[in-house]
């Protein structure tokens, strides 16, 4: 027995110095060895899809590589509906923001597992991002670990890493290869959703950000529950039409199991959650100024064809109104406290200001309040309409243009849409120590006190609990299940 244990031991150490030297070798140089390393940003039986059998097709039917844009989700940066943008100009325009694989495989960028899984903040997102940009889609996958690779690929955890995916079973596998290529991290997602600095002042990226969020140190997939790479997301917007119906992605809610199930503020406080959101409290203040390089924003006009905006510079406070959903194919707007299933939620509410054909009838009889998308004039078109060039394009110039010559007006029915967008906020979660204000009592929304909600705009007459009430004196408590009861301290009875 001994013996045989000498033997195994010196096949097992002659394993893993094999193991030692083809990844030194293929990190000198050997294309042999080298084709194995997921830093070669290449999919292949000899990396990724030797262990991850099938994943490739799994990935490739996710939304987010069948992206397919919500119309209106390029208005405010670029003046045009997403459908008007096609074929190169949607790569360069989006691509960024894209896996790899769907429309982009077109251009020879196929699906980059180390967007989202790379573990040591070597992925270089920005490169990757101005090549695509310039139009170079095959060079950005390579692009983004160029400068990192040799590091990468002689660093001791990923040559350990490697080494044990091909000697160690599967939990001890794990437990290194994850600290290389794990679940997506926070930093990670935000790269791409970077944008929602914008319209919601998330702050994901900030070094503060655990200042301004309770959840700060919560991972969005641990949320946002994942099942065959669906990322849950309580509406699916950017995907062809035949996802929406079949995804069942889940968002956690407040009071899901492992989260804050059971919880309880009182019968009054807890009376309210059939039509108020947790968030409606516990949002009551967002940052203002310039957050990873984003300022939120509170207003863009694309009037006179020219971008420009109007952003939150200090901290401000989000708008509660109803709230029934955010669709693909109207533009984000708040609901109305008759609609079934409406919640109360706060808004970062943005006004609009753009140029429309009025093809749409809905949207030439109400262009300020209706939802339909409409068909948005082209920016360089409304440039193009300020004849006597005095920087402000008019009605009369707008209907009388003629782009091409032809004698005939393109747009006589052009009407210049003011639109306020909706967009919920779920992030920025105060608590009783962290976020930028206390959460939200009962004197701030009901009685004379009351500064944080607009009665009459949510359609009611006035406060529900009474305008003249003083509520100043209301505490909300917190009842935990499971919670050890406070210790009472009394007088010794002898």
């Amino acid at each position: 027995m001994d013996k045989l244990n000498v033997i195994l031991i010196g096949v097992l150490v002659l394993m893993f110095a094999a193991a030692g030297v083809n990844a030194y070798a293929g990190y000198s140089g050997n294309e042999v060895f080298a084709e194995h390393y997921m830093t070669q940003q290449e999919w292949s039986d000899s990396s990724c899809g030797g262990c991850h059998i099938g994943m490739y097709d799994e990935v490739s039917e996710s939304y987010h590589v069948q992206q397919d844009l919500a119309p209106w989700t390029s208005i405010m940066e670029h003046g045009v509906d997403a459908g008007s943008l096609e074929g190169e100009d949607l790569a360069t325009t989006y691509g960024q923001v894209h896996p790899g694989g769907g429309y982009m495989a077109d251009y020879g960028l196929d699906i980059d597992c180390m967007i989202c899984h790379e573990q040591n903040g070597l992925y270089d997102y920005h490169e990757r991002s101005e090549v695509i940009s310039a139009g170079n889609f095959g060079m950005a996958t390579n692009a983004a670990l160029d400068d990192a690779r040799t590091h990468a690929q002689q660093d001791s955890i990923y040559v350990l890493s490697y080494m044990l995916d091909v000697l160690t079973p599967l939990p001890i596998v794990t437990e290194i290869h994850d600290d290389v290529n794990g679940a997506p991290r926070q930093e990670l997602c935000a790269n791409c959703h970077i944008s929602e600095v914008s319209t919601t002042a998330v702050t994901w990226t900030s070094p503060e950000h655990g200042q301004y969020d309770v959840h700060a140190d919560v991972n969005c997939y641990e949320c946002h529950v994942t099942e065959d790479h669906q990322i849950g997301r309580k509406y699916l917007l950017n995907a062809p039409d035949n996802m929406h119906d079949a995804f069942e992605g889940e968002i956690r809610s407040c009071d899901s199991s492992g989260c804050h199930e059971g919880i309880s503020h009182g019968a009054m406080v807890d009376g309210h959650l059939e039509t108020v959101s947790c968030e409606s409290c516990h949002i009551p203040a967002l940052p203002g100024g310039e957050i990873s390089d984003e300022t939120p924003i509170s207003g863009f006009s694309w009037a006179n064809g020219i971008m420009e905006t109007v952003t939150h510079d200090s901290q401000f406070t989000p708008v509660l109104a109803w709230y029934n959903g955010t669709y693909y194919d109207q533009l984000p707007r708040n609901d109305s406290m008759d609609s079934e299933n409406a919640i109360l939620r706060p808004y970062n509410v943005i006004t609009g200001i753009w140029w429309d054909e009025g093809t749409d009838p809905a949207v030439f009889a109400d262009p300020n309040a209706s939802s339909a998308v409409g068909d948005p004039i082209l920016p360089a078109h409304v440039q193009r309409a300020d004849e006597d060039n005095d920087g402000s394009v008019t009605v009369e110039e707008m209907r009388s243009f003629d782009a091409d010559g032809d004698g005939e007006a393109d747009y006589p029915n052009a009407v210049l849409r003011h639109v306020e967008m909706y967009f919920p906020v779920s992030h920025n979660v105060a608590g009783s120590t962290v976020g930028l204000a206390e959460p939200l009592a009962c004197a701030d929304c009901h009685g004379i006190t009351a500064t944080e909600i607009d009665w009459q705009a949510l359609g009611y007459q006035t406060d529900p609990a009474g305008a003249d009430g003083d509520f100043t004196g209301n505490e909300i408590s917190v009842s935990i299940p499971d919670q050890r009861p406070t210790e009472v301290e009394r007088e010794p009875a002898f």
